[in-house]
């Protein structure tokens, strides 16, 4: 288990239920840890589906804080915080939009950004039917292991940035506790 401060988190009820769906994920974790391989292999859909929801959470919270959040210094320059400030941003695929245009995770040469655009397409594949197609057309494909590690590696890169850059002084809800061993051992 990993553990990161929550004190980047602007709302506090939404940070309050990013900890109690991480503990949901120690839940599913726990059970693949004990399962069959059959039942490790049904929890990757879940498992992947939370870890992207949480991010989408994180993305959604710190928009938040660079829109509403005025009177709080946050170390992003007045011009992005102005262009963001006019903008309706409120869909996962444009909090990603923002994110990379802005390189809020410092990663602007690397495919991070893609890869977040990816797992919320794979989000979307929550719906059965797939209709817009992503993917393979078997779940059973789609929601591989590698896309549940790529989801666990993207959620821990995006709370461990966001703990390091742009962190508030106090901390009002309880840590984040990522259910596996951290992909990040070296600081950046």
């Amino acid at each position: 288990m990993v553990t990161y401060e929550s004190k980047f988190i602007g709302d506090f009820k939404l940070g309050d239920n990013v900890v109690f769906n991480l503990s949901v994920l120690a839940s599913l974790y726990e059970l693949r840890a004990n399962g069959t391989a059959i039942h490790k292999r049904h929890l990757q859909k879940p498992i992947t589906l939370f870890n992207i929801s949480i991010i989408e959470a994180l993305l959604y919270d710190f928009h938040l804080r660079l829109t509403s959040f005025t009177r709080e210094a946050i170390s992003i320059s007045q011009d992005v915080l102005d262009a963001i400030r006019s903008k309706k941003i409120d869909e996962f695929e444009k909090y990603i939009a923002s994110a990379k245009k802005n390189d809020f995770f410092d990663l602007k040469d690397t495919v991070f950004y893609d890869k977040l655009d990816e797992l919320r397409k794979l989000r979307n594949r929550f719906h059965i039917q797939n209709t817009k197609k992503h993917f393979e057309k078997d779940d059973v494909q789609a929601f591989s292991e590698a896309r549940m590690i790529l989801s666990e590696q993207a959620l821990e890169e995006v709370i461990r940035t966001l703990a390091r850059k742009y962190a508030r002084p106090h901390s009002y809800v309880a840590n984040f506790n990522l259910p596996w061993d951290t992909h990040f051992p070296a600081a950046r």
